[in-house]
């Protein structure tokens, strides 16, 4: 087994269009995201396809005290096995922190609470949405921004990506997590919003663009997301005890991803899910 170095990558090459890339660092530091490790970006004709997305396999949990991302990772490869293995180890360090024009915002004033009102009202009522998303682009736009800052450490998850026919097979230990104050465990796969722009599942949903929610449940038995203009997709099943979760956000050039994240409000152990790369017609 061999640890990267913070100034390499390493390429899943699926066939002459279609790549997994995954970076030992945070790249590739876009927008609000910048700071955050990633996982696997699907990297199509050359072009990342990631945007502010955090990539397809990535941990985040959700405590008491705070939502933790992970601002830090060991990666490795191991080669021992004709199937070759990436090996990442997210320290959950990291933890969101609102700014308005460099100063942070603080719990319990007037601002951090109408900021909770619109953001229940831009992820949960769909007729206020519009008027929520303005006002967010508005604060955007006179200097709020949302910052990622170390806190204390709630653990290490170790997550282990292996091709697998036309996918990438997922496993993840969650033993090293701190159980005090944990809420729920998600897995983000997610990749640019402006190019993702397409969803499906398994009860005969479609949506387009701004159709597909911010953040919305569902009880489908799988869930994809394509994007029309690349004609490439990626797909997953739901997890025994997880939920699916699909999201896109683009508000300008500030924010732009869209994901088929996994949520699970207990406290598991492990994880195993397979994310399949589809094309056209696929589904």
């Amino acid at each position: 087994m061999r640890r990267l170095g913070l100034d390499e990558k390493i390429d899943l090459v699926f066939d002459t269009k279609i790549a997994l890339r995954f970076y030992a660092d945070s790249r590739p530091h876009t927008f609000q995201t910048a700071k955050l490790q990633k996982g696997a970006i699907i990297v199509c004709n050359g072009f990342e396809l990631v945007e502010e997305g955090l990539g397809i396999g990535v941990p985040v949990c959700r405590y008491r005290d705070g939502t933790r991302f992970s601002l830090g990772a060991d990666t490795f490869v191991d080669d021992s096995d004709k199937n070759p293995a990436l090996i990442k180890i997210y320290e959950m360090n990291g933890i969101a922190s609102k700014r308005f024009r460099g100063f942070p915002i603080r719990r319990g004033s007037s601002l951090a609470r109408l900021l909770k009102v619109l953001e229940k009202g831009y992820r949960g009522l769909r007729r206020f949405s519009t008027e929520a998303t303005m006002m967010l682009d508005t604060l955007s736009l006179l200097g709020m921004r949302n910052e990622y800052v170390e806190s204390g450490s709630k653990g290490r998850v170790a997550v282990t990506y292996r091709r697998g026919g036309r996918g990438l097979e997922i496993e993840a230990a969650l033993e090293g997590l701190s159980s005090d104050g944990l809420q729920g465990i998600i897995f983000a796969n997610e990749q640019g919003g402006r190019l993702f722009d397409e969803y499906r599942d398994s009860t005969g949903i479609k949506l387009h663009d701004g159709q597909i929610e911010p953040w919305r449940t569902t009880q489908a038995e799988w869930a994809s997301l394509h994007s029309r203009t690349l004609h490439v997709g990626f797909r997953l099943r739901r997890s025994r005890g997880w939920l699916i979760v699909r999201g896109r956000e683009v508000v300008r050039d500030r924010i732009s991803w869209s994901g088929l994240d996994l949520f699970c409000p207990e406290t598991p152990q492990t994880l195993e899910y397979l994310i399949e790369i589809v094309g056209d017609g696929t589904d």
